[in-house]
């Protein structure tokens, strides 16, 4: 067979298995479950059937700030909400109850608060400050974790001159759940790497001087990534409740089948319906951090 007949047979066959992927095919009733065959269902998008990752993805500029927890300027970047059928961008919370960027201004503290119910993390963005509870004082700065268990009064302070810029997510616990009475205290750089997790994750857990004890089973690590890499596309099941807020650099996101851009201050909660995958690509420029959020509720 000539090299010119050999050609045209390969791209005969390439067009024909190209028509036959084309081919109308009955719109269903469900998303297709993600597949990377490509003769696979999953190989379209269909608007107004596939999953509206837009609803799940926020940043907190998007939100009007207001006063909260003694005095804190606080801006939503989640809220409670249906995960399955989000009524408007960010309302997809289950298991928390409040995930805001808070701002402390330069020379500023906050009033004592406490809440009976509310446990409170923090994680510090920028800036540094002090945290002040139950006698004790410590020290907070970029890095830093505080967990503030319910029933526990506290300050939060700004000696510096510069904005304390913080993460704050809130639980609500059950009426007769027992809590810690010491607040805790932790650090990411304390701890030791775990490498490979999804491919490219490095996680790095917090060293705290005593582990939080949450009302419901959850979490928070700090991910990064440290070279050009793409981690394991995937998804997650109805017992999940998932977010990763981007702290620093800029990274690419395949959400669904959509690829997007995340920037500080971004978050997103991956869709507990085991068909929308995501996957974080670390582009060239200065490394992506983001802060882990984990709860699985019942399975």
């Amino acid at each position: 067979m000539s090299g010119k007949k050999l050609s045209f047979t390969v791209l005969t066959a390439i067009a024909a298995a190209s028509l036959l992927l084309a081919r109308p095919q009955q719109k269903p009733a469900v998303p297709p479950d993600p597949s990377y065959r490509e003769d696979a269902e999953w190989n379209r998008r269909r608007p107004g059937l596939d999953t509206d990752v837009s609803l799940y993805i926020n940043h907190w500029r998007n939100a009007a700030p207001r006063e909260g927890h003694g005095g804190l300027v606080e801006s939503d970047l989640l809220t409670p909400g249906d995960p399955f059928h989000p009524a408007k961008k960010g309302a997809v919370l289950r298991f928390l109850k409040t995930y805001a960027r808070a701002v402390l201004g330069p020379g500023a503290g906050t009033r004592a608060y406490k809440d009976a119910r509310e446990q409170v993390f923090f994680y510090v963005m920028a800036g540094r400050g002090s945290i002040a509870a139950l006698g004790r004082t410590a020290e907070i700065e970029e890095g830093t974790a505080v967990f503030v268990p319910a029933r526990v009064a506290y300050r939060l302070a700004n000696p510096g001159d510069r904005p304390l810029e913080i993460l704050l997510a809130a639980e609500e616990a059950p009426a007769d759940f027992v809590p810690q009475t010491d607040i805790s205290i932790g650090r990411y750089r304390d701890s030791l790497p775990i490498l490979g997790a999804h491919w490219a994750h490095i996680a790095r857990p917090f060293a705290y001087d005593r582990e939080p004890k949450f009302a419901h089973p959850m979490g928070f690590v700090v991910v990064s990534m440290d070279e050009f890499d793409i981690a394991q596309p995937h998804t997650h099941p109805a017992a999940a409740e998932e977010i990763w807020l981007q702290v620093k650099g800029h990274s690419l996101l395949f959400f669904g089948n959509a690829l997007l851009e995340q920037e500080p201050g971004e978050a997103f909660l991956v869709p507990p319906n085991n068909k929308t995958p995501h996957s974080s690509i670390r582009p060239d420029g200065e490394p992506p951090l983001w802060l882990f959020f984990g709860c699985r509720q019942g399975g």
